[in-house]
């Protein structure tokens, strides 16, 4: 393992072989690149077992089903906040596996990094990845387990304190909302395309301003 002692949590659909197959291949890679993986299949809760267990226990079949409900969504967001310094998303299927979506947007929220990870060409915008699911890992996407171990390895060269980019991701969580804002005075004021397209135009020049 590297010297920081890094940890990736790795998320996606783990509904079948082949889904297992490729979240192992994803975990790998990130493995052979030095760092340390958090893997559902492998290091999560049996849900089955547990369930049963709480039943023999005396529980009833629906507190059974409620406190192993209650015990994944716990470990899983404490694995995303605290136990874990990165999210990895495999955004593969016909669409995104909604946990999977949850847990990058939980990490994106508190200023954890993400990265996306997408082979599939299936899209439900023509081509174009949902927005709301694409934007969580800044419109960019790998394409490869190597990709995604190499971006996760700049990702995490790069990453400071907590705190500082927690603040990073509020700037940018407060220029997303700001321009949400622009976009709707646009819409409120019957400005139409053509007052959106000007303020996308105007936030495109500031963003390469900056950049």
């Amino acid at each position: 393992m590297d010297s920081h002692g890094f940890r990736v949590y790795c998320a996606g659909p783990l509904f079948n072989e082949r889904e297992r197959a490729e979240m192992q291949l994803i975990a790998e890679a990130i493995f052979e690149a030095g760092y340390d993986t958090f893997l559902p299949q492998r290091d999560g809760l049996e849900l089955t077992k547990c369930i049963e267990k709480l039943k023999q226990d005396g529980f009833a079949d629906d507190q059974a089903s409620r406190l192993m409900c209650e015990a994944v969504f716990a470990l899983d967001v404490y694995q995303v906040l605290e136990g874990c310094h990165l999210v990895v998303a495999n955004l593969n299927g016909r669409v995104p596996d909604e946990g999977t979506v949850s847990e990058a947007a939980i990490a994106w929220s508190r200023g954890k990094p993400v990265v996306g990870y997408k082979t599939d060409s299936r899209t439900a915008f023509g081509g174009q990845d949902n927005p709301l699911v694409a934007g969580l890992f800044d419109f960019e996407l790998c394409r490869s387990p190597r990709e995604v171990a190499e971006q996760v390895a700049r990702k995490l060269k790069s990453i400071g304190s907590f705190e500082s980019h927690t603040d990073e991701r509020e700037r940018e969580i407060h220029s997303r909302v700001r321009l949400g804002e622009a976009i709707w005075d646009q819409l409120r004021g019957n400005q139409g395309i053509d007052g959106v397209v000007a303020v996308l135009a105007q936030h495109t020049s500031l963003a390469e301003k900056a950049g």
